[in-house]
């Protein structure tokens, strides 16, 4: 799945990165040490958390794409630092919950 099936499916908006990144799973969390323990490499990480440590905890995991819901958004400092690490954000209007049933429903894990 890319990230613009992701934009397409869950009325998303892309805050930084492409639209033609890759995911190969899905992790949902918004524990950071959670995320840091767990989450495996180019996944879809969806998450209500918009602080820069966001940033940092995906380019620690390789974690290709975030996903921000309940309409929240990244101030511009940390969209800078999600470019500069090329990490891909986006952001729904969407629940967390009814994000991750959505991409269950499509088959993304």
């Amino acid at each position: 799945m890319t990230t613009q099936d992701i934009i397409r499916l869950l009325r998303a908006e892309l805050l930084t990165g492409s639209a033609d990144t890759e995911v190969c799973g899905c992790y949902v969390g918004d524990l950071l040490s959670d995320v840091l323990a767990s989450a495996k490499p180019d996944v879809l990480w969806i998450t209500i958390q918009v602080h820069r440590n966001v940033v940092s905890v995906a380019s620690m995991k390789d974690i290709s794409t975030v996903l921000i819901t309940c309409g929240r958004k990244l101030d511009t400092q940390t969209i800078a630092e999600a470019r500069q690490a090329g990490v891909t954000v986006l952001s729904t209007p969407l629940t967390t919950y009814e994000a991750a049933g959505k991409l269950w429903e499509t088959g993304l894990r």
